[in-house]
């Protein structure tokens, strides 16, 4: 192949040129007065003229759109966008914060029966419903047993089945009894309280009595308005609320643009990119749904902590996260949720391959020369299998990496892919050495089942146990985050489950944002009242803009 020099080369452009000079000028001219035309186009659209273009006005109403609800009765209704509004039209007893600790809502004051399961409670005098009647003992103590006989159908019956019954012992006061201590969580107190005086369990109507911060102002056939509860005894909301109802085949994300929809809470796994790509906001909200690692203790080598921390600490799960979670993920050490009752990280075992190794060397584990595997201190060769059901695509492709990232450290594993009621089957039963699982949590997070003593992994740490069951008691919150803070470290050292990751949801929005919002996985709306949001002024306006004040 022949090579010229770079004088050869010049020299034949130079000769082109000179040939084809006018060519080159009308050229030369054309593409200038295009690329003119493109800065100027595109100027329209920068950053430095947003403010020009688009026009913001200052609303005191958020606006959604949610399916037309066909039951509205709170404690009847199986949809979900009537369980996620029931915190803004009525009150608990107690709410759940942010890192799902728990605060008196309704309850001015309260004493706690650890040893007997009680719950004793006095409710604000200053607490009415939005009819302006006072919120009673009666309401608390009748709202329980509707919900028990509305049985298991009910969203809340898993929280008040508990009870056994309620002690009224005056307009205010009354004494709530668990059937059991172990059952009297306070987490278990966060239900809606609805009117004795007019509630009706067959009505489903919008026309209902509330006791939260806001109330139904008006419904039709396309929508549902709702103001402040003037009866609402803490602060008042600075906003109304409109829920539109949306029509099949509904562009919501253009609405979003527009701004004739607020925003709009998703647990798509493409969410952020649809938002980037439409140049809306997008805020990421911490999910109760997580993947995990799960150790057999039945099985003669993963009984063995040693070996459990020196698989974990050989797996790189940022990696698996970035790679497997659509950059809405977050690895996490404890497989309670991302900042538990407010407990910071600690103790966690970092990824490092060499550590592991020389970890597992110190405790008589060594690289067999003929075969090249791990063997433990009794001569026996380490294999392993790993249980995914074949239908997620996603666990079996991080099974492939886990088992990649094992080899580093000689433990040879094989990946069983099995149908999704074998897989399920097979846990239950403890027939398996490892698997990847998943959970999707409510805020309670009773954790018992994962950790009871005949569960899927036979586990028998009785320390753990009785610190995980405590979890259920009617501790005042500071105690109940301490008894957390020893079950955290004690769940670092001893590894019986291993959190790859938690999942992200999403809440897009549209217009501009003076005071951001901050929704949570068990309540989209958390703290609506005091979001303050601009938005666009007309239709014409580039309404997509992400900008934040």
């Amino acid at each position: 192949m022949k090579i010229e020099s770079n004088r050869s080369i010049l020299r034949d452009v130079i000769d082109f040129l000179h040939k084809n000079i006018i060519v080159v000028i009308v050229c030369f001219v054309l593409f200038s007065g295009s690329l003119a035309a493109l800065f100027i186009y595109l100027g329209q659209d920068t950053d430095d003229n947003e403010d020009e273009n688009t026009q913001f006005k200052a609303t005191d109403t958020l606006y959604f759109s949610i399916k037309k609800p066909q039951d509205m009765n709170i404690l009847t209704s199986d949809e979900e966008d009537v369980n996620q509004m029931w915190h803004l039209l009525y009150s608990s007893l107690f709410y759940f914060n942010r890192d799902l600790s728990v605060s008196p809502e309704l309850v001015k004051e309260y004493k706690t029966d650890a040893k007997n399961g009680i719950v004793t409670i006095e409710i604000d005098e200053k607490a009415k419903f939005s009819d302006g009647k006072q919120i009673t003992s009666t309401d608390v103590a009748d709202s329980i047993e509707y919900i028990k006989n509305i049985g298991e159908s009910g969203p809340f019956y898993l929280y008040a089945n508990k009870i056994e019954n309620v002690e009224i012992k005056d307009d205010l006061k009354a004494a709530i009894h668990f059937e059991t201590p172990s059952d009297a969580s306070l987490t278990n107190l966060v239900f809606p309280i609805i009117s004795s005086d007019s509630y009706d369990k067959n009505d489903k109507s919008y026309n209902q009595v509330s006791s939260g911060k806001f109330m139904i102002k008006s419904f039709s056939e396309n929508k549902i308005e709702l103001v402040p509860n003037s009866g609402y005894y803490g602060e008042q909301s600075k906003n109304n609320i409109n829920f539109s109802f949306s029509t099949k085949g509904e562009d919501t994300k253009g609405l979003i643009t527009i701004g004739s929809i607020t925003g709009k809470f998703s647990k798509l796994y493409n969410s952020k990119t649809e938002a980037e790509n439409m140049k809306l906001n997008f805020k990421p909200i911490q999910s109760p749904k997580m993947e995990y690692i799960g150790f057999n203790f039945r099985n003669e080598f993963l009984k063995k902590k040693t070996l459990r921390k020196s698989i974990v600490g050989s797996i790189n799960f940022d990696e698996l996260v970035d790679d497997y979670f659509a950059d809405l993920g977050l690895h996490n050490s404890s497989i309670y949720y991302p900042g538990f009752l407010d407990v910071k990280k600690q103790n966690i075992i970092g990824y490092s391959p060499s550590k592991s190794s020389i970890l597992l060397k110190k405790a008589g584990y060594k690289r067999s020369e003929e075969k090249d595997v791990l063997v433990d201190p009794k001569g026996r060769e380490v294999n392993l299998k790993l249980l995914i059901n074949e239908s997620s695509q996603i666990r079996n492709s991080m099974a492939e990496d886990i088992k990649i990232f094992l080899e580093k450290i000689n433990i040879k594993v094989e990946i069983e892919r099995v149908p999704d009621d074998e897989y399920f089957t097979r846990i239950e039963k403890g027939d398996f050495d490892m698997y990847i699982g998943g959970f999707d949590f409510d805020p309670r997070y009773d954790m018992r089942k994962l950790f009871d003593k005949s569960g899927s992994i036979g586990y028998s740490n009785e320390d753990v146990i009785s610190l995980v069951n405590k979890m259920e008691f009617c501790l005042q919150p500071e105690d109940r985050r301490a008894n957390y803070q020893k079950l955290y470290k004690k769940l670092s050292d001893d590894v019986p489950f291993y959190c790859i990751g938690y999942y992200k949801y999403g809440f897009v929005s549209g217009g501009r944002w003076n005071k951001s919002p901050n929704p949570t996985f068990f309540n989209p709306y958390y703290n609506c009242e005091s979001w303050e949001w601009e938005k666009p002024d007309s239709i014409k306006d580039k309404s997509n803009l992400r900008k934040q004040k």
